[in-house]
């Protein structure tokens, strides 16, 4: 069997989204990808990909937040953590040409805060995992779980019929005005 070259054409297309291993009974060694539509860091004006993942990505904790690290010499950033075997969430990567945003070694809250809300805009979703949609806050997302993440039916029926809104006039007395109103039924 020939071993792909990293960053090779046929290397991406073996790629669909972040790869885990097993370390344990409790945890995986999950490693996300990211391909710099720009190339190598000799064309390219990318500085970082930051990683934002809901639930792990820590607000409340002084410590600096994650980004992807480049392969030099191609088109390749990855970043490895480990997450736990029951984990589900989204995450989303954030491609800059900035590298002055979460400079600090340890930024404070309000560093923290800040750098946060100037980025996320530009958020994108996991080019390689199909599993994407605009996240709560605006901005991409991609959906990632673990092999023993309990079932949630709206991720393990995907096919299933989606039921469209129902449009209605909310009336209020009250208020003595209408509105439209959405329902949706999960």
């Amino acid at each position: 069997m020939t071993a792909l070259k990293v960053g090779s054409e046929s290397w991406w297309q073996s790629k669909h989204g972040p790869e885990w291993q097993r370390l344990n009974d409790e945890m995986f060694e999950v490693t996300f990808w990211w391909r710099d539509p720009q190339g190598s860091e000799e064309y390219s004006t990318i500085k970082r990909v930051w990683v934002y993942i809901t639930g792990v990505t820590d607000h409340h904790q002084n410590s600096q937040p994650q980004s992807m690290q480049r392969i030099a010499g191609t088109n390749v950033w990855q970043w490895t953590t480990q997450l736990n075997a029951n984990w589900r969430g989204s995450y989303c990567f954030i491609p800059t040409e900035r590298d002055d945003i979460f400079s600090a070694p340890s930024p404070d809250r309000l560093e923290l805060r800040e750098g946060w809300r100037k980025l996320l805009p530009q958020a994108i979703a996991d080019p390689l995992n199909p599993q994407s949609w605009k996240g709560g806050r605006g901005h991409a997302v991609s959906a990632l779980e673990m092999p023993q993440a309990p079932l949630q039916p709206g991720w393990d029926c995907p096919q299933a019929p989606e039921t469209p809104a129902k449009e209605i006039i909310w009336k209020s007395e009250r208020l003595k005005n209408s509105r439209r109103v959405w329902i949706f039924t999960t």
